[in-house]
């Protein structure tokens, strides 16, 4: 199942053959007779005369891990390793070897490369030389401590083994001259390479059954370490090679084994290549797994360990280490304490230097003292059973949390016989775990137990009920172990901390790009995606944004999410936004109190354009809502006028009626529903219904439209005009906006302030899912020239502060600013939706943007007001430059060569409103007049509607 999820995953090439190989029969047949039944395997699969010419990769994987148990089920080679891949999935001893090992077969006949499925040695493959006839052991230099453990080479001049000493003492290794004077040895890291034929004289010893049963049974046990590697030492003889130690017994079986061992390999000899720098680490026991992945860690982070992998949460304490972990806020995990593949709920208490494996604890609290090891395992059936030990516990040994298991029981008057089943009192063969239906039931046992075990005390209540209960021992439990859905329980485990980890890097303002590569390596994309829909809600409504912004971009072209396209997900993005500024500004001045108003009552509004100069962009939701707004924008008339109007009326009729002077298009209405749909770009009078809705004149499921209107004594007329061209740039759609809000407002009777009215219009502009800002309506309700400002939040509060210029200063802008229109249009709605979106990802070079034209926005002020215009122009033009780099379509081939045809005369250019179209503006270089710039537009682009537009400033409300 392991390697049939790498396949699955891309991870492994597929024109290799991968077999798992059990000892046959399920026999202990030893690690010779296991690479023998392997070498069997394959005579049968690819030919006898074809084996030579194989590579092979050989991992000896099996035993039953009974000094590390929790990894008895899946096997010591998917162990975990602490870090990463470049893929972003999590690693295990097996990744590593494989990535490690990529680059030899490119560099090897045929052969086997043999290793051990639990050391992992840090090196560089490409000092491994292979070109040796017969067999190649590889070497590093370890200190003599290790050694007793391992095997150790002795090696003369030539590079060849003369005698291999299998787990000696220090003593002995002293006394073999195996001991450098750095105190090192040459120890055996496991990794042997045999040439084709040595392969070839293996597999004679199988190529029939008779001989595969006389070399691979129970009996014999052949050592692939002891029996084969040991007649290829040059100092070996056959007496003190039938002497050697056994990996089971010597016995009669062994012996006659061995002595055609002798036969085929005594003129054979082993090479070896020794490695530096290298490194060698065991994966052997818990006490080992638990040092290195917390005390240890720090040592290997070049090789890109570390202590928290592909987890969630924080303890109170960080001196701890994670792997594949929910840690929930509240759970406490004490110092040197390891944790993997588990749920820890809030109320958890794990003591120090604890491990945890494979526990799912959501929804149940528990506690275990320092020391503890839990392990969690899944049994077919349904199951549960949950074992738990000291970490320096030695389960081959008959100790539990470090005191006898026979004094434990005595203490608790349970009945040895009871708890084993046969002579052997070792941890390992103790029916200590019960075996519940229960998940949170077996947690709840584990808990009882080692509190007896603490207190040496149990009443006869519980005791009765555990000697009744199903009870597995380590050894018996991971049989019976279902791995499947522990595999499939790591998967779901896994989906949850990668959706987690990548709404929290969402939430704490990293990129999309970043925060995605937390899902881009899930074994599944959308399983990930809709845990990501689950988990949402419980975030703010601006990482929701951007959390549904994501979503939109990550889900695979053609697929459904919840049953929903990328572009539904998109469009929920700019709703939600929509939703929650009108929710917040639209309640505050629903609590308005509306005069009744009387039969022919209108007021009329008159207000200019804007021209944006720093800023913009700072000034739309989310991102003034998330880091507030600056922009300097100035109001203006056209040819002498201010050209936006807007007219409101009482009539008689209880009607409402919409007057577009522009299109000469009228519509009234008679019924409420109607009026309520104002998101449709294409609705000539989306604008007017947004109006209404925003001011609270008209409301979803209060009444008819007729009781609604009675509030007021009559319908509702609203006329609107803008005598610029649609598109322009001038902000003209918002300034309208914000004409009918301060004509319908006034009109009954509520007069607000300039900040409530922008305010308004602000709900009217995401009512029209226009996504527009707020500079716009404040550009043309606010006269003159002026900074504004917001800081964060959702209600926007707004800083005006008109700049205090000289007569002489507005006198030089105004001969040297000009309005240039285009004859192009555009629609910012599209534009707008490109930059937000932008800023919903976190795009890096947007938001470097972003901040610097607000700071342009401040210089300009600044300039402007000491009377350098030129200064200001020239900050004018580098503020065009960011604008392009926030999105290529502010401009078009159109656009440049305008520009381009001018730029001798002009000091400073820009583009009005989102750009693309519209009105561009310049400053003219001192000395320069509108009359000459205006000569060389028409002698350039004739008739064709690019001209100067007359336009000054409007100081006077």
């Amino acid at each position: 199942m392991q390697i049939k999820q790498r396949l699955e995953n891309g991870f492994l090439p597929t024109n290799t053959i991968y077999l798992c190989l059990p000892d046959p029969e399920g026999k202990r047949v030893g690690s010779g007779g296991a690479t023998l039944a392997v070498i069997k395997n394959l005579i049968e699969r690819e030919g006898m005369e074809n084996l030579s010419k194989k590579r092979i990769l050989l991992i000896h994987s099996g035993g039953d891990s009974k000094r590390i148990p929790q990894y008895s089920a899946c096997g010591k080679l998917f162990s975990p390793v602490p870090r990463l891949l470049p893929d972003g999935s999590t690693s295990t001893l097996f990744d590593e070897f494989y990535i490690q090992l990529s680059s030899m077969p490119e560099r090897v006949g045929g052969g086997m490369l043999v290793l051990s499925g639990d050391v992992l040695l840090l090196f560089n493959p490409l000092q491994v030389s292979l070109d040796s006839k017969g067999a190649t052991a590889i070497s590093i230099k370890a200190p003599v401590e290790t050694g007793s453990h391992h095997g150790v080479f002795l090696t003369d001049s030539d590079g060849y083994v003369t005698e291999f000493l299998h787990k000696q003492t220090v003593s002995a290794l002293h006394e073999k001259g195996a001991v450098n004077s750095q105190g090192n040895i040459d120890i055996d890291t496991g990794i042997v390479w045999m040439d084709g034929s040595l392969v070839s004289q293996f597999a004679s010893l199988v190529e029939t059954e008779t001989l595969f049963q006389q070399f691979v049974n129970e009996k014999a046990r052949l050592s692939f370490y002891g029996d084969f590697l040991y007649p290829l030492s040059r100092h070996a003889t056959e007496e003190r090679f039938l002497s050697q130690g056994a990996e089971h017994e010597i016995n009669d079986s062994l012996l006659t084994c061995r002595k055609k061992l002798w036969t085929i390999l005594q003129n054979d000899q082993l090479a070896i290549t020794k490695l530096s720098p290298a490194q060698f680490l065991h994966f052997g026991t818990t006490e080992e797994l638990r040092e290195l992945t917390t005390s240890q860690v720090d040592d290997y982070q070049s090789f890109g360990w570390s202590r928290h992998i592909l987890s969630v949460g924080e303890s109170s304490s960080k001196d701890y280490a994670t792997q594949t972990s929910l840690i929930n806020n509240g759970a406490q995990v004490g110092e040197q304490s390891y944790i993997e593949d588990s749920y820890l709920e809030l109320g958890t208490v794990i003591g120090r230097r604890c491990v945890v494996s494979s526990v799912n604890g959501e929804g149940v609290a528990f506690s275990i003292p320092d020391n503890t090891v839990v392990h969690s395992l899944k049994l077919f059936g349904n199951k549960y059973c949950i074992r738990f030990y000291g970490v320096q516990d030695n389960p081959k040994q008959g100790m539990w949390f470090g005191l006898s298991i026979l004094d434990v029981l005595e203490s608790l008057s349970v009945p040895v016989s009871s708890v084993f089943d046969s002579s052997d009192t070792s941890l390992w063969n103790a029916r200590l775990f019960p075996v519940c239906a229960e998940r949170e039931e077996s947690l709840r046992w584990m808990q009882k137990i080692i509190g007896w075990i603490n207190s040496r005390n149990i009443d006869s209540v519980d005791r009765a009920a555990w000697l009744q209960a199903e009870r597995k021992s380590l050894a018996t439990s991971f049989h019976v172990a279902d791995t499947e859905t522990a595999l499939t329980w790591q998967e779901h485990l896994e989906t949850q901390i990668r959706a987690s980890l990548f709404c929290n890097a969402i939430d704490t303002g990293k990129s999309h790009e970043e925060a995605s590569k937390y899902l881009m390596h899930a074994r599944s994309l959308v399983s990930s995606l809709e845990t990501v829909l689950d988990l949402l809600k419980s975030y703010s409504f601006s990482t929701q944004l951007r959390l549904y912004k994501s979503i939109s971009l990550l889900i695979p072209e053609g697929s459904l999410l919840d049953g929903k396209t990328a572009v539904y997900y998109e469009d929920l993005c700019y709703k939600i936004l929509s939703d929650e500024v009108n929710v917040r500004h639209i309640s505050t001045h629903n609590k308005l109190t509306y005069k009744p108003a009387n039969l022919g009552d209108s007021v009329s509004v008159e207000l200019p354009v804007r021209v944006n100069w720093g800023g913009g962009w700072s000034d739309t939701p989310p991102y003034c809502l998330e880091f507030g707004g600056t922009v300097l924008n100035a109001a203006i008339t056209i040819q002498g006028k201010r050209p936006v109007h807007a007219k409101a009326s009482i009539l008689a009729e209880p009607v409402v009626r919409f007057v577009c002077k522009d299109s000469s298009l009228s519509k009234e209405f008679t019924s409420l529903q109607p009026l309520l749909t104002c998101s449709n770009p294409n609705d000539p009078f989306a604008l007017h219904k947004a109006v209404l809705c925003a001011c609270g004149i008209i409301r979803e499921n209060q009444g008819t439209l007729s009781e609604q209107l009675a509030e007021h004594r009559g319908g509702i007329e609203l006329e609107t005009q803008a005598s610029v061209p649609k598109g322009s740039g001038l902000g003209a759609s918002s300034v309208l906006a914000g004409a009918c809000v301060k004509a319908i407002t006034k009109l009954l009777g509520a007069d607000l302030d300039n900040e409530e009215l922008s305010s308004l219009t602000l709900c009217v502009e995401q009512l029209m899912s226009t996504g527009g800002g707020w500079q716009d309506q404040i550009g043309g309700l606010v006269p003159g020239i002026k900074v504004i400002q917001t800081k964060p939040g959702i209600d926007q509060t707004f800083s005006i502060r008109s700049l205090e210029l000289s007569d002489s200063v507005l006198r030089e802008l105004s001969e040297r600013f000009v309005l240039v229109y285009t004859g192009q249009r555009r629609l910012a709605r599209n534009i707008l939706r490109e930059v937000v979106g932008k800023v919903l990802t976190r795009d890096y070079e947007t938001m470097q943007v972003m901040q610097a034209i607000q700071r342009l926005a401040i210089l300009m002020a600044y300039e402007l007001e000491r009377g350098n215009v030129t200064e200001f122009a020239f900050l004018l033009d580098k503020h065009w430059e960011l604008s392009v780099k926030l999105d290529r379509g502010t401009t078009n081939t159109c656009i440049e060569y305008i520009f381009s045809c001018c730029e001798d005369l002009i000091d400073g250019k820009f583009v009005a409103g989102a750009g693309g179209g519209g009105f561009l503006m310049m400053v003219l270089k001192q000395g320069r007049t509108k009359e000459e710039l205006n000569y060389r537009l028409e002698s350039m682009f004739q008739d064709s509607g690019v001209a100067i537009w007359d336009c000054d400033f409007a100081m006077e409300g």
